[in-house]
């Protein structure tokens, strides 16, 4: 039986078959460089499902059939040991479930300690650093700044205006622009269904990212501006601020106002000394005056941007880069001929028509007098998860990434 059936019959990944053929838990017969599971790892896989049921380990399950392979399990002496297993894991459960108890019962008497002493938040906005730099992205003039309210060193609220009518609003330390599209599906990291993200598929994710932030630490970065833009899915920066320059500059874009509210809120708690912009924005048209960034940070959101527009986001964000700027990214794409891309079309009719092409990113670069200095294969999926509608089972989703220089 192929692996893809076999994975099929059993409800399971085909990364999670190839993950349990590499811990010895299946050991099928090879044909070249197919696999062809036999009889045997049919019935193995119903021994390891029973045996998850039970809660067993991947490791204790690999005991198990290990004595199973070596000896006739049908033996009264091997019956009887499989027994005393069953009734140890019993008694391991029983123990689990009071040690359960114990820590929901110390997780509520926390809840009720938080709730008692909540902090009051400090009333933060954006940063005055930020005020030279906001220009008009239609006729690039300068914006005035009315009606504003101030915190220390912050702006609050406020209207930045232009004379060509364009107008952005400042609201409780978000600037807000009414350039906003957003996907058809859901593109937010606190509301989608991670149970339809692949575990093996963030995890490569996750190497990108390892990659793209052990990148710009090379770089110095204090009094840099960083711009990390569309984060609905995917961010990088965040998670990793403690860790970076706190004297850089940083500004995050995102079309979904509660979504950037709530990154506010939790970089406001762990680092409420940075100098943080938060843009709702979608098309990356921001109102930022040219050749002012030196950084931009694109976690897959390039990727996700051709989805959605027909442009090209290396046409758009190329006028605000300084001369030696980088974008250091991570793009996720298929073989020209791949099914995948086909849906694609069929799914976003107005998204690019190279979405998910690999010259997508090559010939953006190419045609905006950049050039990738650096790019790393960091591997592919077959199965990124439910939630990719448009993905071709047992196709390949590939993710390369890439540092694209400015002369």
């Amino acid at each position: 039986m192929k692996i893809g059936s076999f994975a099929k019959r059993f409800d399971v990944s085909i990364d999670t078959v190839r993950y349990y053929i590499e811990l010895g838990l299946l050991i099928p017969e090879k044909e070249k460089t197919q696999y062809d599971l036999n009889q045997t790892c049919l019935e193995d896989m119903a021994f390891i499902h029973e045996l998850k049921q039970f809660r067993f380990s991947l490791k204790e399950i690999h005991k198990i059939l290990s004595l199973k392979r070596l000896t006739n399990s049908s033996d009264n002496e091997d019956t009887s040991y499989f027994t005393n297993l069953l009734l140890e894991k019993k008694a391991d459960l029983r123990a689990e479930i009071e040690e359960m108890s114990k820590a929901i019962h110390l997780i509520d008497d926390k809840l009720h300690s938080n709730a008692n002493k909540l902090p009051e938040q400090t009333k933060i906005g954006v940063p005055l650093f930020f005020v030279p730099l906001f220009y008009c992205p239609h006729c690039r003039q300068l914006l005035n700044l009315k009606q504003a309210s101030m915190y220390g060193h912050y702006i609050y609220e406020g209207v930045l205006s232009c004379s060509c009518s364009y107008q952005a609003i400042i609201k409780e330390g978000i600037l807000r622009t009414n350039q906003i599209k957003s996907s058809p599906n859901k593109y937010s990291i606190y509301e989608i269904d991670v149970k339809k993200w692949n575990p093996g598929f963030v995890s490569l994710l996750e190497k990108g990212k390892l990659w793209m932030i052990k990148e710009l630490m090379r770089h110095p970065l204090a009094h840099k501006v960083i711009v990390e833009t569309n984060i609905e899915v995917s961010m990088l920066l965040p998670k990793h601020l403690s860790s970076l320059s706190d004297k850089a500059y940083y500004i995050f874009t995102c079309h979904s106002l509660e979504m950037i509210e709530k990154l506010k809120k939790k970089i406001e708690k762990h680092n409420p000394n940075l100098a943080v912009l938060y843009i709702v924005n979608s098309d990356l048209r921001l109102p930022l005056k040219h050749e002012s960034v030196d950084f931009f940070i694109d976690s897959t959101s390039f990727t996700q941007f051709s989805l959605i527009y027909s442009e090209s986001p290396f046409t758009i964000l190329r006028p605000y880069l300084k001369e030696n700027a980088h974008i250091i990214g991570s793009f996720a794409f298929y073989d020209d001929s791949s099914q995948s891309l086909k849906n694609i079309r069929a799914i976003y009719p107005s998204s690019n028509s190279h979405a998910l092409h690999l010259d997508y990113l090559e010939k953006g670069v190419k045609q905006n007098n950049q050039t990738i200095t650096k790019r790393e294969d960091i591997g592919y999926t077959e199965e990124p998860g439910s939630y990719f509608i448009y993905h071709e089972p047992g196709e390949k989703m590939k993710l390369i990434n890439y540092i694209a220089s400015c002369p």
